[in-house]
Parts: structure tokens; sequence; C-alpha cells
């Protein structure tokens, strides 16, 4: 009984650890998943519909898909300090140049994401203002944002598919 009550009184008093919820090795998977499945958006739509949008204030399927390519590039190399060879932003992507962004891209991601230091992620990089935020964001902060913002766009791509008739790759996670 004395040795049960003492592992209890030492269990008790071990300095609590926070859950990790996510590995850098997982989270990397996921970030392969969500370029296959990207890609898989880009390639289902006919190279004619490149430059369809649904209105003229939104951007065309094609401006999605390089906004995604684009914003990543962007937003790791600021996370990560490292080079990823971004050229100029084409004004109307083909098929063939959305496909090489976005395959650019996730590539830097997938490249950089297990490098990127507890330093860097906890480390303020970004002044932001959004609707309903603003302010200094941290580097993991920005990486959260960037997964949902691939999402976000790959998701209106899919509409924009729909619009057209066409049927979106079946959702993979």
């Amino acid at each position: 009984m004395r040795l049960l009550l003492l592992f209890l009184v030492s269990v008790m008093t071990l300095p609590a650890q926070k859950p990790s919820y996510l590995s850098i090795d997982d989270f990397s998977e996921d970030w392969k998943v969500s370029k296959q499945f990207t890609i898989a958006v880009a390639e289902k739509m006919p190279a004619e519909f490149y430059d369809f949008k649904p209105t003229a204030d939104e951007m065309s399927f094609g401006e999605q898909m390089v906004h995604i390519a684009a914003s990543l590039l962007l937003r790791f190399q600021s996370v990560s300090g490292e080079r990823a060879g971004m050229k100029d932003i084409p004004k109307t992507p083909t098929k063939e140049v959305a496909l090489a962004w976005l395959n650019q891209s996730f590539d830097f991601v997938l490249q950089v994401l297990p490098k990127i230091t507890d330093e860097q992620l906890s480390g303020v990089k970004f002044a932001v203002t959004f609707p309903g935020r603003s302010g200094d964001v941290r580097g993991k902060e920005m990486i959260r944002n960037m997964f949902m913002h691939v999402a976000h766009h790959r998701a209106q791509c899919e509409v924009y598919m729909r619009l057209k008739g066409i049927v979106p790759p079946p959702y993979s996670f």
C-alpha cells in the first residue's frame, strides 16, 4: 500500500507535459496528400477552362491555382528563410504553367517543412490584416493558415468545375 501511495504521489508531482497532437512527419504527410489532391483538381479541369471565372470579381480557375502556389512559395520562404526561386506570377496562367507552379510550390513546402526550427515556428514573422484578424502572426500560425488557404481555394476551384459540368476528383485525406 505504501508503495502504491508513493507511486501516486510521484506521478502527481511530475511536470505536466503538453500533448503533441501532430508530429512534423504526420504534418508532412498531410501536405503530400494536399499536393496530390490539388494537382488532381488542377489536372481534371480542361485547359480551355483555365480562364473561366464565375463572376468578373473572382479569379479565374488558372489564377486560383497559381495563387495557391505563389502563396505557398512566399509564406514558406518567409517562415523557413530558404529561397524559393520565385518567378514573376503569370497574368493569364495556362494549365501547363499552373501545374508547374503547383508542383514547384508543394515540392518547396515538402523540402523545407521538416527543417523548420522551433524558433522559426514560434517567432513572429508576419503582420497581417484579415477580416476578423489583425496583428502579428507566428510562423506556426501562418503554416496552419496556409494549409487552410490551400483547401479554401481548391474548394473554390471545385465549384468552378461543377459550374462547367465537370465532376471533381473524390476527396481524400
